[in-house]
């Protein structure tokens, strides 16, 4: 009765062990594997935060201020664009945030990276007259195009620059930048064009896009001709780049360069009290909006 009674009590111990060291390779196991899956979002959250990076340097022109987005609602990376640092020497620098956000059942986990971005615009000095057109021929009145920055680069006719020289880009590409901005026009949507960005403008083949005002800034690519009038109140900044040929009329106004893409003999008949004055400052701030991006530093970013 002895023996049995140690045998018993000898199982119940045996048990208990195995039961004790069973549960601390559950507990080991479960543990390795919550460091493991933490691990696994941690490095899913850094790439999300790269993919922030990655957005703005792909976007061409100045960073938005703030942009958001989620994938499959667990998923999702956020970057913030602080006040522009200014580069003694150097075009504008940008630092930019980028958190990524991976949501599990402990929690949410993030990780920051935060690099300086650099705008790199297309060389403004390539425009360098008030008004330059490929064809052979302009009409102009001598009121209507001024430059005093440069009284001897009033206009130029039989101009050989290519479009992709001056923008660092296609016209393709310049057009999905206006669609992307939603500064895309098309068919008929009145006589104003209050231009911002990068706003491309589809005229109707064998008809003339004939507008009253033309306002705002940075650049405006018309494909097809081009007729506008003006009152004293409108004022353009930036670069007017047609493809087609240009008749201004009344009090029109362009601070900046016009440029005419054109076959005809004559690509542009300035008239009226229409106005080009060529401004350096006006074309160096619409090209900002084709501009590429470079990183010139990057870290990790810890709270």
């Amino acid at each position: 009765m002895n023996k049995r009674g140690a045998i018993l009590i000898f199982s119940l111990l045996v048990i208990m062990v195995s039961s004790i060291l069973v549960a601390a390779f559950y507990l080991q196991s479960i543990s390795e594997n919550q460091l493991a899956t933490r691990y696994a979002d941690s490095t899913r959250a850094f790439w999300l935060a790269e993919a922030g990076i990655a957005r703005v340097k792909s976007i061409p022109g100045p960073p938005a201020a703030l942009s958001d987005i989620s994938f499959d609602g667990n998923f999702h990376y956020k970057y913030i664009v602080d006040a522009p640092i200014l580069v003694v020497g150097t075009t504008d620098c940008y630092n930019i945030v980028s958190t990524g956000t991976v949501t599990s059942l402990s929690g949410d986990i993030k990780r920051k990276v935060n690099v300086t971005m650099k705008l790199n615009p297309p060389n403004a000095s390539q425009f360098q007259f008030g008004v330059e057109t490929t064809s052979n021929d302009l009409d102009y009145k001598a009121k209507c195009i001024k430059n005093p920055e440069n009284p001897d680069n009033i206009a130029k006719t039989g101009s050989t620059q290519i479009f992709s020289n001056l923008f660092g880009i296609s016209k393709a590409e310049m057009k999905a930048i206006s669609q992307a901005q939603g500064t895309y026009l098309s068919g008929s949507f009145g006589n104003t064009i209050n231009a911002s960005g990068v706003t491309w403008v589809d005229v109707t083949p064998g008809e003339t896009l004939d507008i009253q005002h033309l306002n705002g800034s940075g650049i405006v690519i018309i494909n097809g001709n081009f007729k506008v009038n003006g009152v004293p109140a409108d004022g353009f900044n930036g670069i007017l780049y047609i493809v087609g040929q240009l008749q201004t009329l009344g009090n029109s106004t362009v601070y900046g360069t016009v440029f005419v893409e054109s076959s005809a003999a004559i690509g542009a008949d300035l008239t009226g009290s229409s106005l080009i004055t060529y401004n350096f400052a006006n074309i160096a701030s619409a090209l900002n909006g084709v501009a590429t991006k470079s990183i010139v530093s990057w870290r990790e970013k810890y709270d």
